[in-house]
């Protein structure tokens, strides 16, 4: 009876067919997570916008128009 390590002894072309079919299996994990995921590289944060002292505009409602009078 041969021994149970003896199916782990490869040629080198085995080896190469082994490593190829590896590096397939891998590209094609990382391809469907890429999908799956839409991104794999993380948005950069967008800036806070400035915060002024004093409002840019009134709003609408409190907007006065001249010769107006309601």
């Amino acid at each position: 009876m041969k021994p149970a390590f003896g199916m782990f002894v490869l040629t080198k072309r085995e080896q190469r067919v082994v490593i190829v079919i590896m590096f397939a299996l891998l590209t094609i994990a990382l391809v469907k997570r890429y999908r799956d995921t839409g991104t794999i590289i993380p948005a950069q944060p967008t800036p806070s916008p400035q915060m002024s002292a004093t409002p840019s505009s009134p709003p609408d409602e409190e907007r006065a128009i001249p010769g107006d009078a309601r």
